[in-house]
């Protein structure tokens, strides 16, 4: 079964923009796109689920969700304050979650902060947040102030066609296929004055000043207790997972055909999607 509602939630400081796929009272499981994506990202995963209501958010900055206040870096705790908020909300006492990419590692650090809420955990193409090393850390943290200066104030990338906006999200560092870059495009581009804009926010293609080290991470993977499954695309990002998934507890690992959006491409969606109907309470 698979339908599609989208309402709004609001958590103190933000509007939380969520689309729903699958069963209206099947099993709720909350999905986390990626850097950059939206919820649209698990459309495909969506066509699939039985007895699976999966809830999937617009991450603050992304979609049709708020932006941070202007200044404020993107942290990805915050994203995990956020969910802890929009999961209060939606009175939910029991979680399972899907994530993927940015995704997942919010997920992952949830699950790893409340281990007794989380029963299913799935990372698709990601798993540990991006880490500066701890005796690295004052370089890192000038040179992404140094960059963030540089970046401020220059012009947001903007395109005369939704044709053209579309075929720069099909070829871009990780390519999708023009029916996923459509359904990415329905939320993620606004026609303004200058021409189609991405809806996202642009300070998050600023530098992070400060990010987790890899000692802070591990300790995150090493509190999770949910029954855990990594998916990795063999033509994907392998470096998001590398060196990680052994940290965890128990896990399932597998590799899958496609790309880092392999969960939109039809073949790999149907196989994730399987998976996540076994969650059914």
């Amino acid at each position: 079964m698979s339908f599609i509602t989208a309402y709004l939630v609001s958590i103190p400081g933000y509007t939380i923009a969520i689309q729903e796929f699958g069963d209206p009272e099947g099993t709720p499981v909350i999905a986390l796109h990626g850097w950059l994506d939206n919820s649209e990202s698990f459309y495909a995963i969506g066509e699939h689920l039985a007895g699976i209501k999966l809830i999937s958010l617009d991450l603050v900055g992304h979609g049709k969700s708020s932006f941070r206040p202007k200044g404020m870096p993107y942290h990805i705790w915050d994203n995990v304050t956020d969910l802890e908020a929009v999961v209060s909300e939606l009175n939910l006492q029991q979680l399972n979650l899907v994530g993927h990419s940015m995704g997942a590692s919010i997920a992952m650090l949830f699950a790893g902060a409340f281990p007794n809420m989380v029963n299913n955990l799935m990372c698709i193409e990601g798993l540990a947040p991006l880490h500066y090393e701890a005796e690295q850390l004052p370089i890192d943290l000038s040179a992404a102030i140094t960059k963030r200066k540089k970046m401020a104030g220059k012009a947001y990338r903007s395109y005369t066609s939704r044709k053209d906006a579309m075929l720069a999200r099909m070829n871009g560092r990780w390519p999708v296929s023009e029916r996923a870059a459509k359904k990415l495009l329905e939320r993620g581009l606004v026609k303004k004055n200058e021409g189609y804009c991405w809806s996202h926010d642009p300070a998050l293609l600023m530098p992070s000043l400060v990010r987790f080290c890899p000692t802070q991470i591990r300790s995150f993977i090493r509190s999770v207790t949910a029954n855990t499954t990594v998916v990795k695309g063999i033509n994907g990002a392998s470096q998001l997972m590398d060196g990680w998934v052994e940290e965890l507890n128990t896990v399932d690992y597998l590799e899958m055909e496609g790309g880092h959006h392999l969960h939109m491409e039809p073949h790999a969606a149907k196989e994730i999607a399987t998976i996540i109907n076994t969650w059914v309470q």
